[in-house]
C-alpha cells in the first residue's frame, strides 16, 4: 500500500490545474506591466510634444499682435508662454523670441531676439527659413521653443528626449514690430 501511494500522488498532481492560471499570470505579468508602462511613457511624451508646439505657437502670436515691443512687453510674453508648458517643468525649456526680415527666398537677418532660460539669437546673423516664406524685406516674428524631456519612470532607456519647435508668424498689426 505504501508503494502505490506515491504513485497515486503523482496521478493526482498530473490531473490538478488549479495553479495554471498563477503560473501563467506570473509568465505574462512582466510583458504587461513592461506594456503599459511604455505606453504611458509615449503618451507623456507625445502630451509634452504637443505642449511644445503650442507654446512656441503662443509666443509668436502674442507678439505678433502688438505694433511694437518694449523690454517688459517682451519679458511677460516670454513668461506667459511658459505657462502653456505646465504641467511640465518650464526650467527645462529654452524660449526664443526674435524678430527676423526676409532677405531673400531662403534667409532672413535677425532684427532683435530675447530668450527665457537660454541665448538669444545674434542680431544681424543670417538664419535659414523655409523656402519662398514671405516677400524679400518682409519682418516676421520668430519664436523657437525646445524642451529636454525627462520621462517619469526609471525605465527608460534612452533618457531625456529633446523636443523643439519654431514659428514664423506675419506682424498683424503693423509691417514690423519694433523693440525698444
Amino acid at each position: 500500500m505504501a508503494s502505490r501511494r506515491p504513485a497515486e500522488l503523482l496521478r493526482a498532481l498530473a490531473r490538478d490545474c488549479g495553479g495554471t492560471a498563477l503560473i501563467e499570470f506570473a509568465f505574462a505579468f512582466p510583458f504587461l506591466l513592461t506594456l503599459y508602462l511604455g505606453a504611458y511613457l509615449f503618451t507623456d511624451a507625445s502630451a509634452c510634444d504637443r505642449k511644445v508646439t503650442i507654446t512656441a505657437r503662443a509666443l509668436a502670436d502674442l507678439a505678433s499682435r502688438s505694433a511694437s515691443l518694449t523690454e517688459s512687453d517682451v519679458t511677460a510674453i516670454l513668461n506667459a508662454s511658459a505657462q502653456v508648458l505646465s504641467p511640465y517643468r518650464s526650467a527645462n525649456a529654452t524660449m526664443v523670441l526674435s524678430e527676423v526680415q526676409v532677405t531673400d527666398a531662403t534667409h532672413a537677418r535677425v532684427i532683435w531676439s530675447r530668450t527665457l532660460n537660454g541665448t538669444a539669437l545674434v542680431a544681424n546673423a543670417s538664419i535659414t527659413t523655409p523656402s519662398n516664406t514671405a516677400a524679400t524685406g518682409t519682418y516676421m516674428i520668430l519664436s523657437r521653443v525646445t524642451y529636454q524631456y525627462r520621462p517619469v519612470a526609471w525605465l527608460w532607456p534612452m533618457g531625456q528626449i529633446n523636443l523643439a519647435d519654431s514659428i514664423l508668424m506675419l506682424p498683424r498689426k503693423s509691417d514690423a514690430v519694433p523693440l525698444s
